[in-house]
């Protein structure tokens, strides 16, 4: 049987003072033992015990809270009215209220409302006793439970923690965090709201009636979440109805949940503020400096998750990243790689004299796709394999290049239908050489860039050798052209050695050719051209007539400023007009927006008559810019106007003569003379027989057996007009330079 029921058996204090004295030391014992069993039984034990030991009708525990004295067990109950709203805030001496007595315990906290006591001063002060050994009751509780409830502050953070470490889920960490704080400050909602944008946001909440505080949203001074966002400071309301330091933008919510008190303190990270952890009662409260503390470390314990979780994130971020850079790393590594073993491959064939098509090939080895090699103009100079370059394919590819062709000369890739393929220029500085082609790339962009790089670098070096070597011997010939078209006669036979050194020996038949560029150094559609591109112009020109289809007759070219010099063989009635006219057409086609003419000489057959040809061929030229219906004009077709255009530009008169009547000034004396006075009376007479013979004095047979002896020793037919004024003119010209 308890201390209680044993008292309430007993009489109550009377005038004996032992026996009062055993009363109030059973009320110790008794009070003792319930304050070892926490407040909540002290309070029930302290409440039966005072209406027995006092003989009175009732006595109520009361408690301040929420600004008024409320009773213990009604408040404990859910019920939140004053009991007595007149009651002074705090006492410190009985005081008579009405019918009862009102006894204070702890000033301002507990007091004793005694109900049905007489007003003695006898009972006054047991009364007192009573209190007295109650506070010392409530002290002793508070002592010994102190340590217990603060263990279970710590077993409850560390719940918390555990499930920090334990658990990357920051909804289950917040689930975890609301309960412990509803649970450890009987509290019936608990909620935590984040910073976003601004406004807080509910994140999660336990213990809510109403679906509208699972989605609260509320911004800086609103609410006691707003004011905590606003001060920075933890902040607690007693009562909802009677409290003024929070706005009322959500009484309605309050009233919807029949919360009358709060709790709420800020999440802080980087001194910052970035939520709010809040509980409510139902009830008006008093939230201790302790509850504050535990609530505060509770949210401390929130903002660590989630600085915890936004580590995490970021060295989940950073790992993939990591990942996602090593991926890429082995990626680039593997195209460098296999564009390493491409090139080695590359050069090895270069190196090993392999030409375009071996290097087409091993291309083609390498990257399993068809490889076409284009010369500037769009030929084909290699492929592989050789099926591989259709006409269809080769259309499709002339037209994309052509289409793409600019000062942007690098890896594209056009899809013609259902032909796909990648191409890349050719260069050597800022000369363009040709393009690379990839059919059907096999590869990514990124491998088949590359590789269509190396092997426009690798194409590039071979022709920058093998043109280096061509330009070499180009040049050499072009000087020797040169020295035996316009050197001496001692630098001709040089030449002439040189040339059977290099197996460019003169034909037994040939002519001279001279072609004129108009417009090589002319600026493009952008307006621009630099001096590598006038050169490479240059180059292309004198390349010309060893891509024509008849090149083999080409013996010796040359070109100086803008003239092509060129001795071509007309042996086995190879016509040389046709050779010149295939020529302008192949210059005009590597040149475009140029114009050329073509002169041509005489037939020869005398290494050393290379001068006398080379001046033909220039009267010819003259003759071809003045023409306005052709391109090409051949001396033989100058006739008269060629004698008077060599005159004009100082042709040697001497020469002249000698090609006319040369042969007839070898005849021996008086024979040459008699045939030349001849000519001199034949022309003297109009070329009349029958009046030379009278101005002679002898018979017109024996006049027209001159002329026909003439004739055959000059080769030249006197009836022909044009023949017979350039033995004329050769006859003057050699009777002024005799």
């Amino acid at each position: 049987m308890s201390g209680t029921a044993l008292l309430a058996q007993r009489r109550t204090f009377s005038d004996d003072p032992h026996q009062g004295l055993a009363v109030l030391k059973e009320a110790i014992i008794s009070l003792s033992e319930a304050a070892d069993r926490g407040p909540q039984v002290l309070f029930a034990e302290a409440r039966i015990l005072f209406r027995n030991l006092l003989a009175v009708r009732d006595v109520r525990l009361l408690v301040r809270s929420a600004g008024a004295w409320r009773e213990w067990e009604k408040l404990n109950e859910g019920a939140d009215e004053a009991l007595i709203e007149r009651l002074p805030d705090s006492f410190v001496d009985v005081m008579r209220f009405e019918d009862a007595i009102l006894v204070p315990v702890q000033v301002g906290s507990v007091a004793l409302l005694v109900e049905g006591m007489t007003d003695s001063d006898a009972l006054r002060e047991r009364a007192a006793t009573l209190s007295h050994v109650f506070r010392l009751a409530i002290a002793s509780s508070e002592t010994r439970n102190g340590n217990p409830d603060k263990l279970e502050a710590i077993r409850v953070f560390q719940r918390v923690a555990n499930k920090i470490l334990k658990s990357r889920n920051l909804q289950e960490i917040f689930l975890q965090i609301t309960h412990e704080a509803k649970a450890r400050l009987s509290a019936d909602i608990c909620g935590i709201m984040l910073l976003e944008e601004e406004a807080l946001v509910m994140k999660r909440c336990t213990g809510n009636l109403a679906a509208e505080t699972a989605a609260l949203r509320m911004k800086a001074g609103q609410g006691v979440g707003g004011r905590v966002l606003e001060t920075r400071q933890p902040c607690s309301i007693e009562d909802y109805v009677q409290s003024e330091i929070i706005s009322r933008d959500f009484m309605s919510l309050a009233r919807a949940e029949r919360v009358r008190s709060a709790l709420a303190v800020p999440l802080m990270s980087q001194d910052q503020v970035i939520g709010v952890l809040e509980v409510w009662r139902r009830k008006p409260s008093i939230f201790t400096p302790q509850h504050t503390a535990e609530l505060a470390t509770l949210a401390n314990l929130a903002s660590l998750a989630i600085e915890n979780a936004a580590l995490l994130d970021a060295r989940e971020a950073a790992a993939r990243q990591l990942e996602d850079a090593h991926a890429k790393l082995q990626q680039r590594y593997n195209v460098i790689r296999k564009s390493a073993d491409l090139q080695e491959g590359l050069i090895s064939t270069l190196l090993d004299g392999g030409g375009l098509c071996e290097i087409a090939q091993r291309a083609h080895q390498h990257l399993h796709s068809s490889v076409l090699i284009l010369d500037k103009h769009l030929d084909v100079q290699a492929c592989h394999p050789q099926t591989a370059a259709t006409d269809a394919v080769l259309h499709a590819v002339r037209i994309a290049i052509s289409q793409n062709r600019g000062p942007d000369t690098r890896y594209k890739t056009i899809a013609a239908g259902a032909l796909r393929f990648a191409f890349q220029s050719v260069t050597a500085g800022s000369e363009q050489l040709g393009w690379v082609v990839m059919l059907d790339p096999q590869i990514e962009d990124e491998s088949a860039q590359l590789a269509i790089t190396e092997l426009c670098v690798t194409a590039a070096l071979h022709q920058t050798k093998e043109r280096a070597a061509a330009r070499a011997l180009s040049d050499k010939l072009a000087t020797l052209t040169w020295d035996l078209l316009e050197g001496t006669d001692h630098l001709r036979q040089l030449a002439l050695q040189r040339a059977k050194e290099l197996d460019a020996e003169i034909p037994a038949e040939y002519c001279v050719a001279v072609c004129s560029i108009d417009g090589l150094d002319k600026p493009d559609k952008s307006g621009i051209l630099t001096g590598g591109e006038i050169e490479g112009r240059r180059r292309s020109v004198a390349e010309a007539p060893n891509h024509l289809p008849g090149r083999h007759i080409a013996k010796l070219s040359g070109l100086r400023g803008n003239e092509l010099a060129l001795v071509i063989s007309t042996c086995d009635g190879v016509r040389a007009r046709d050779f010149a006219q295939s020529l302008i057409v192949e210059i005009v086609r590597r040149v475009p927006g140029c114009s050329a003419r073509v002169g041509l000489s005489r037939s020869c057959s005398e290494p050393m008559s290379i001068p006398s040809a080379w001046r033909d061929a220039r009267i010819a030229l003259d003759v071809a810019r003045q023409s306005r219906s052709t391109t090409v004009i051949d001396y033989n077709d100058v006739g008269v106007a060629g004698l008077l255009m060599s005159i004009r530009d100082g042709t040697d008169f001497h020469g002249f003569v000698g090609q006319a009547i040369g042969e007839l000034l070898k005849e021996k004396s008086p024979q040459r003379e008699t045939l030349l006075q001849t000519l001199r009376v034949f022309f003297a007479c109009n070329c009349s027989q029958q009046a030379a013979a009278k101005e002679l004095r002898t018979h017109q047979k024996t006049i027209a057996y001159r002329l026909d002896k003439i004739e055959r020793i000059t080769g030249l037919n006197l009836a022909a007009h044009e023949q017979r004024v350039l033995v004329y003119l050769a006859l003057q010209m050699n009777d002024l330079i005799r």
